[in-house]
């Protein structure tokens, strides 16, 4: 006994000096967090475009014309950033585009972010400012994302433009299958010049999201208030099955939303309907990195089979009957021409890390499918990041269907683009 004291009190002794004098290899400092960080990228983006001159996308695009492809160039600058000062920050994404194509050049620049927040204590903060949130648990689309603009399924990563708000998060934690507890709560005021493209203006737009870990299952229970939009509530999930799986699904119930459908008499009307979309997914990574993402998703807003073929035989008779040229113009504008404007899809993505020991390299294929119409995009691609801060991606994608379904109208039957990313 009397040994091991003196031992320990030796220990104690040279402790101080020890630990001065130790290389632990280990940088404090780089964990720390800065007062002001930035990234961003530039990237140039030539593609080639086959078009089918018999679609309804190509006599909405091109009237008149006889064109059968199509080169475009576009080119794009993305800068984030954020600046600390103790409990108070300022995080910022600003984004530049230009692109010139067959119809003219254009270009675009807007701030995606720009929101302040405070920091109170380890469990709450708050956010005021144009801040794109990222509710749902959907990688191509996400039906509980009630203050979001819509995703892209074809590059679902791709930063998005927020709206201006403020948020206010709780979180506690807990011992017990009930892990953690975050209460989130936001309104999205619209007025003449403040957030136009949510809706009517004269509304705060208030949503609350709840969410928990419960039994090591991350789920989402969301409202959003009567306002510019209807009423909608909704709930999410994600689960890890395993070392390697994941499945997620949301549910949503709008109320009261508003719709622009064709009459039989050929007008355009607006109708208010409630609706469910529904969404159920899974991840998959295999012991040979390759990933695998699955996705069906009920767009209960969206056209049916039926509606979107008579919107395309509607294009196809003002082709020879001018007067319907307005009308279809509008209809398109409304609704009907918009990115997955239909019922039901179906999302497929794998994509494989480094095959047959190319470093740096990525194929990928993605198919997306209107599982109404049989309708489908096919999209593979190869990704190579083996030059340091640049990356590029040669991109193919194949537009197939029968006539009136919805990717047999697109204008574009192919695509091949080259996407060249410098990040600094």
């Amino acid at each position: 006994m009397k040994r091991k004291a003196v031992l320990l009190a030796a220990l104690l002794a040279l402790s101080p000096a020890w630990a001065e004098e130790a290389d632990w290899g280990f940088d404090v400092s780089a964990y720390e967090k800065k007062p002001f960080e930035w990234t961003g990228f530039v990237e140039l983006r030539p593609e080639h475009q086959w078009l089918d001159r018999d679609t309804a996308g190509y006599r909405l695009q091109y009237p008149g014309e006889s064109r059968t492809s199509a080169e475009r160039m576009s080119a794009a600058a993305e800068l984030s950033g954020v600046l600390r000062h103790r409990s108070l920050s300022f995080n910022f994404t600003g984004h530049a585009s230009w692109i010139d194509e067959p119809r003219g050049s254009d270009h675009d620049r807007r701030m995606y972010e720009a929101y302040g927040g405070w920091q109170i204590d380890d469990r709450s903060n708050l956010e005021l400012g144009k801040r794109a949130l990222r509710w749902g648990k959907g990688y191509a689309w996400s039906p509980v994302a009630f203050l979001e603009r819509p995703k892209d399924p074809t590059d679902p990563e791709l930063a998005r433009e927020g709206f201006v708000m403020a948020t206010g998060a709780f979180v506690r934690s807990f011992d017990g299958p009930l892990q953690t507890v975050a209460l989130t709560a936001a309104v999205v005021p619209t007025t003449s010049g403040l957030n136009p493209e949510f809706g009517p203006e004269g509304h705060a737009n208030p949503a609350v999201k709840l969410y928990g870990l419960i039994l090591d299952t991350d789920v989402d229970l969301i409202w959003a208030g009567q306002g510019s939009r209807g009423p909608r509530v909704g709930i999410d999930f994600s689960r890890n099955l395993g070392s390697n799986v994941e499945i997620h699904g949301e549910w949503a119930r709008i109320t009261d939303a508003r719709r622009a459908v064709l009459t039989a008499d050929n007008r355009l009307a607006m109708e208010a309907r409630s609706y469910t979309s529904a969404l159920l997914g899974l991840r998959y990574l295999t012991e040979r990195d390759t990933t695998l993402i699955f996705e069906l998703y009920r767009n209960g807003g969206g056209y049916s089979k039926d509606e979107l073929a008579a919107f395309y035989d509607l294009v196809g008779a003002s082709a020879a009957n001018p007067v319907l040229t307005s009308l279809t113009a509008h209809a398109a504008a409304q609704g009907y021409n918009r990115p997955n404007a239909a019922r039901r899809y179906a999302y497929l993505r794998i994509s494989q890390k480094e095959p047959f020991d190319l470093l740096d390299f990525t194929p990928a294929l993605t198919l997306i499918t209107n599982t109404d119409d049989h309708s489908w995009s096919l999209i593979p691609e190869a990704l190579y990041t083996g030059i340091t801060n640049l990356e590029l991606r040669l991109r193919l994608a194949l537009n197939r269907g029968d006539r009136s379904t919805e990717y047999g109208e697109k204008l574009v039957r192919s695509r091949l683009e080259l996407r060249g990313r410098y990040f600094f």
